[in-house]
């Protein structure tokens, strides 16, 4: 089987990846911006603000930080376990949701003032789910690409993703959970763990093969 379908397969397993793994972050960002008024719900449990176990977003975020990271940089047969269990955790989550609330069951975004149908995301949530475990089952087979070392493009975006975090914390305490301000707040926080997940790719490998080339034409 060509090693190109694992990289086909990859791309949008790793933008659903990102895209879910937001959610285990958010909610800790805005309770440290501003806890006041801010109701929130995860795994069947809820609070408003530091009322109730907020604590939960904390293992949370360092599973979505360690699954990012290991994409990248880590051991690769823990990054297939961490995907497949992170992508079948949201998808039971979503479906439990659906079928205890008998298909009517809404996603709110308070502050961007969305509602979606716990349905609609079922879809997809599905089929990631099967796309992850299919990617895992084949990359299995071929060995890992090398990864470049930790290098100063590395940390640039990763100083880009904390100054955006810290902007972000500004603008949820000086916005009130629900006006326009937090909803640039939660717009600037997404932004934040893109470059945050962009921080840990290898950079080298890309400069290393542009210079080889180089240097083949100059030859």
């Amino acid at each position: 089987m060509n090693k190109s379908i694992t990289t086909f397969l990859l791309g949008p397993v790793m933008f659903w990846t990102v895209l879910t793994t937001i959610f285990a972050w958010l909610p800790l960002v805005r309770i440290i911006g501003r806890p006041e008024g801010y109701s929130w719900s995860i795994l069947g449990l809820s609070g408003n603000g530091l009322d109730g176990p907020f604590w939960i977003f904390v293992p949370l975020t360092a599973y979505a930080v360690t699954l990012l990271f290991t994409a990248e940089r880590g051991p690769r047969a823990l990054f297939h376990v961490m995907l497949v269990f992170w992508h079948l955790t949201v998808t039971s989550v979503v479906i439990t949701a659906l079928v205890q609330g008998d298909g009517g069951a809404m996603w709110q975004g308070q502050a961007l003032h969305l509602q979606i149908p716990l349905w609609v995301l079922a879809v997809p949530c599905v089929l990631f789910t099967l796309l992850a475990a299919a990617w895992v089952a084949i990359d299995r087979r071929f060995p890992r690409k090398k990864t470049g070392p930790w290098c100063r493009d590395n940390t640039f975006r990763l100083v880009v993703s904390l100054l955006l975090l810290c902007v972000a914390v500004v603008l949820f305490r000086a916005g009130t959970n629900y006006n326009w301000v937090t909803a640039v707040a939660v717009i600037i926080t997404i932004f934040h763990w893109l470059v945050l997940a962009w921080s840990f790719e290898s950079v080298n490998k890309t400069v290393t093969e542009s210079k080889n080339k180089g240097s083949l034409q100059a030859l």
